[in-house]
């Protein structure tokens, strides 16, 4: 398995990988549906990479398996003046992000998403950036028990209410 930088040249070719994502999502939390189809998960989500790389100090590690993309990590770092920790916790000038890490179904349990979180956490060094946080779904225990290993703590939890899943 080889880790590699990535740019947002690699952007496309993350789709098959952030769509196993939402496929996360959905095995996890199957009570929140009706989720998108895989084409508008794609259509909505890739934007937000896409403006991800316009902003300085974003960065994307790719995993590899005999050539083929398995994972990745897009993380990327922003003034905390214009998140929700800075006016709660004291944080440093700057936080980061890991916005989405993804290993295809067939590879997770290998360490894959560890040595890609190694790569992250060696990235946000590099920056100088100490505070990081990380989004998940509550019921992907995988990916908590997995940040949990790594230091990281359930800080803020958002509650929804989403129209097209209160009418029936």
């Amino acid at each position: 398995m080889e880790i590699t930088r990535g740019s947002a040249d690699d952007i496309d070719v993350l789709e098959p990988l952030w769509v196993a994502v939402h496929h996360a999502h959905q095995a996890a939390m199957p009570e929140l549906a009706p989720y998108v189809d895989d084409e508008a998960t794609w259509r909505e989500h890739r934007p937000l990479y896409v403006s991800l790389f316009e902003q300085p100090d974003t960065f994307l590690f790719l995993a590899r398996i005999d050539g083929d993309l398995v994972g990745y990590a897009l993380g990327c770092v922003a003034p905390a003046a214009e998140g929700w920790a800075a006016d709660t916790w004291r944080v440093g000038d700057r936080i980061g992000e890991l916005e989405s890490l993804s290993v295809l179904p067939d590879h997770r349990g290998e360490g894959i998403g560890s040595k890609l979180l190694d790569a992250v956490d060696k990235e946000f060094a590099r920056l100088s950036v100490g505070d990081v946080v990380i989004g998940a779904l509550p019921g992907n225990t995988g990916a908590l028990k997995l940040y949990e290993r790594r230091g990281f703590k359930p800080t803020w939890i958002y509650l929804s209410r989403f129209a097209a899943r209160t009418q029936g």
